[in-house]
């Protein structure tokens, strides 16, 4: 390998979105943030890759696979075999699904999840990092949208988070617009959780930077959704809950003398104790001390 291949091969095969499985959403974005690679290297290099056997890739869902992932990474274990089958039910490439699947069977892994009926040979995905996967052509002619259509349809998703960040943190630049533009794709075209980072980054008087920093922990956590973050949320304050619930601070109780609960009780109903040097002879005054010191001891 080149040393653009070794460090993104190192890359792949460490970056915290890694799973038990060996299959993960892959980030075109934070690729090329966390390595320095440009993306178009990228893009070679996992092409270079798919045709060494090494991963395969399904552009549509940005999920990658890396071939060889169980084979080196044991999954015998029974605390390690349900990760994989909590894992294969978050996978959205069905053909990934099953090769992990029949690589478990082979190598005597003791995962549940099993091959629906009538597949239990692995299916070969060769999709190019370039496929564009088109809809099946239609019979009939699509029709042609009205005006009041095309005005309705006239903002695109990545127009209405440039505006949403205009509003928010100021002008735009292309390098801002390419990370709405990856970020949206991060999370798979849904405009309303990015605007939600941007949200709480504004409302926390916060800038892009740290809206960028609270989509990469969704992302680690495989949240993609609002109904993921409300949930997020909700653990997040039972966590919180739970550690301070219990661990107010108690008052001290039993350190006081008497002597001093005594002044105090009647400092607070206004007969407070005032000695008066004048109407106390030496010998009692020696007699006090003692019988203070007695108590402090």
């Amino acid at each position: 390998m080149s040393l653009t291949e070794k460090a993104l091969w190192f890359y792949l095969l460490t970056n915290d979105r890694t799973t038990q499985c060996g299959i993960y959403d892959f980030s075109w974005r934070y690729a090329t943030f966390e390595t320095g690679i440009s993306r178009s290297d990228i893009q070679t290099t996992i092409e270079k890759f798919q045709s060494d056997g090494k991963v395969a890739f399904n552009p549509k869902n940005n999920e990658i696979m890396i071939v060889n992932w169980l084979k080196y990474n044991s999954a015998r274990s029974p605390k390690v075999a349900p990760v994989i089958d909590k894992e294969l039910k978050e996978v959205k490439t069905l053909e990934f699904e099953s090769e992990v699947i029949k690589k478990c069977e082979d190598l005597g892994y003791p995962i549940k999840t099993k091959l629906p009926d009538g597949n239990t040979l692995s299916i070969p995905y060769q999709y190019n990092s370039d496929t564009i996967l088109q809809p099946s052509p239609s019979s009939e002619p699509s029709p042609t949208p009205s005006a009041a259509e095309k005005g309705a349809s006239a903002t695109t998703p990545l127009q209405e988070l440039s505006e949403f960040y205009q509003k928010n943190f100021g002008l735009t630049n292309p390098t801002i617009e390419q990370d709405l533009e990856y970020s949206l794709d991060d999370f798979d075209g849904n405009v309303e959780i990015v605007e939600e980072a941007m949200k709480r980054a504004a409302r926390d008087q916060k800038g892009f930077r740290y809206a960028l920093g609270i989509m990469k922990k969704w992302l680690a956590k495989n949240i993609k959704t609002m109904e993921q973050v409300k949930a997020e949320d909700v653990q997040f304050e039972n966590n919180q809950a739970n550690k301070f619930g219990n661990n107010k601070p108690q008052k001290r109780a039993g350190i006081m003398p008497d002597w001093l609960k005594e002044q105090k009780e009647a400092q607070q109903s206004g007969q407070a104790v005032t000695a008066h040097s004048n109407r106390i002879s030496a010998d009692e005054a020696e007699k006090i001390r003692k019988r203070l010191e007695e108590k402090l001891k």
